[in-house]
């Protein structure tokens, strides 16, 4: 049998159903894709085209490894993220859509600052202190991770995205990895931190599990990381600096208080997608 474009996306889709992916049929496109090193648009242009006895092997083999619980993202080495793509390796947590809410919250804040300092903690692949450059050209970045190799793949996708002479990066343990000159230098800070709780982490999905252990465990009671970033935030914010953080559905209150002790005044709280509160942002006076 000759599978063409099509056919073979419909199969696909389908067999993607039946063994319970979500977007089976988008999942489908990204893969076959990412074998024939085209656009997905090229897929719906050259519905019937045949494919090769190499190309058929390889997408089988994508599909093996997705179905084996390898995250999507970690097959194609991309996700997107905002408007951008981002080189993503297993190295590095996989942006999700709630964190562009992070991103979104930080641009408010500073709407009306013509230029300024913004830290990221934690950065993994990048993608929201390099978001955040691309939106706010006038402003310059530090971003940390404890991971080298998170530090390569965030270094990576500056270079690709013409963000490196603008984004500096550091390796270490959050503040730590720091020169005391960025002391009270900040407009912000901001941080996806690891905020799943220890205990947890084993019932998590198999693809979830996949990904970089440091980047998801937070902890006893999965906040033990935002403690550390929010108690320490007045060393490095500028006066009336911020600090934007994602946490999870039921830490809200634990950020509140928290923050409150450590000197913020008012701390905002926004949900994700679902209607949880998913993203706090954490202020002080002028």
């Amino acid at each position: 049998m000759t599978f063409t474009v099509g056919t073979i996306l419909q199969e696909t889709a389908l067999f993607f159903e039946k063994r319970g992916l979500d977007s089976a049929r988008l999942e489908a496109e990204l893969l076959l894709s990412y074998i024939l090193g085209t656009e997905r648009l090229r897929l719906y242009l050259d519905h019937d085209r045949p494919l090769t006895s190499a190309e058929i092997n390889e997408y089988k083999e994508v599909i093996r490894q997705r179905l084996s619980g390898k995250p999507l993202a970690y097959i194609t080495g991309k996700k997107s993220f905002l408007k951008w793509d981002f080189f993503i390796t297993p190295d590095v947590l996989i942006p999700r859509p709630e964190t562009e809410i992070l991103v979104e919250k930080t641009l408010e804040m500073v709407k009306d600052q013509a230029t300024g300092a913004i830290l990221e903690l934690g950065t993994g692949s990048g993608a929201i202190a390099l978001s955040l450059a691309h939106y706010l050209p006038a402003f310059q970045f530090d971003a940390v991770d404890i991971s080298p190799a998170a530090l390569r793949v965030a270094s990576e996708n500056a270079l690709r995205q013409n963000l490196y002479e603008r984004v500096s990066f550091y390796g270490g343990d959050l503040y730590a990895a720091l020169p005391n000159e960025k002391k009270r230098l900040y407009t912000g800070i901001v941080s996806n931190p690891p905020y799943i709780s220890s205990q947890v982490i084993p019932g998590l999905s198999r693809e979830v599990r996949e990904e970089p252990l440091g980047a998801l465990d937070g902890g006893p009671d999965g906040t033990e990381m935002i403690k550390r970033i929010i108690e320490r935030a007045f060393e490095y914010l500028a006066p009336g600096g911020f600090l934007a953080l994602e946490h999870g559905h039921d830490q809200y209150f634990v950020v509140e208080e928290t923050a409150k002790k450590a000197g913020f005044t008012t701390v905002l709280s926004y949900q994700d997608y679902a209607g949880f509160p998913r993203v706090a942002i954490c202020q002080s006076a002028k």
